[in-house]
């Protein structure tokens, strides 16, 4: 069934003020000095606005109207230096507006929160996608792990207008051997479980393509980029890349 082509009206719903409820942080992230970084894209047209940061947990006023296809990213920054971005927090209007109007912002609608803003840069209206469809699809086929889902197919399927169910499906997987450092290490993705080691033995764990943020308990990052082979690289960078 197609997810292009029905739109979900479009027009303004209202002006004004939106609550916004931000997500608590995922339990292996707890230990971390964490701040979120606040950005809305502006339903109308798509204008990206940011906003002060704030807390988890917190209760935020947006200073936007309720229109279809308005997003908020909450971004996680661990307070550095340098910081380190982990993977956003997401809500999209109108499919994270709760039964008493509040958006809702959450780890798991942040691919979607993601997806939407993508379309607004590349010049296509998301007022033309069945936001309520993508976003159950994506739940549908996550397997616990949205972002593990092929999001840049996804995107080309929007912007083509071709978008199907079937084009929703899971990254490629691969068993990859990962020699870190002893300690705890967290993942930037807040659905992945920490990986705990002693430095001398590598550690096996399957992986989807593409590239992976580490971030040790003494603060020290690990980037890791596993290609569609399978071949695994590992670096230090100062920073993981826009999600």
């Amino acid at each position: 069934m197609a997810l292009a082509g029905t739109a979900l009206a479009g027009c303004n719903l209202w002006p004004g003020q939106q609550v916004a409820r931000l997500p608590l942080l995922p339990e292996p992230w707890q230990q971390f000095a964490i701040t979120l970084r606040l950005t809305v894209v502006d339903g109308k047209d798509g204008r990206e606005r940011r906003l002060p940061d704030a807390r988890p947990g917190d209760a935020v006023m947006l200073p936007v109207g309720r229109h279809t296809a308005t997003v908020v990213l909450a971004e996680p920054v661990v307070v550095g230096p340098p910081p380190r971005q982990l993977r956003p927090a997401g809500a999209v209007v109108p499919v994270s507006l709760d039964g008493k109007g509040v958006l809702q912002v959450t780890w798991e609608r942040g691919p979607l929160a993601v997806l939407v803003r993508d379309l607004w840069r590349g010049g296509t209206n998301p007022w033309l996608i069945n936001l309520q469809r993508l976003d159950q699809e994506i739940h549908d086929r996550a397997q616990g792990d949205p972002w593990a889902l092929d999001r840049t197919a996804v995107l080309a399927a929007l912007q083509e207008n071709r978008m199907r169910a079937a084009a929703v499906r899971p990254l490629p997987k691969h068993v990859a051997s990962l020699k870190l450092p002893a300690g705890r290490w967290v993942w930037w993705d807040p659905f992945a479980l920490p990986l705990h080691g002693d430095g001398k033995i590598a550690l096996m764990v399957e992986i989807a393509s593409g590239y992976h943020l580490l971030l040790h308990d003494s603060g020290s990052t690990r980037a890791v980029q596993v290609d569609d082979d399978g071949t695994v690289l590992i670096s230090n960078p100062a920073n993981g890349p826009h999600p």
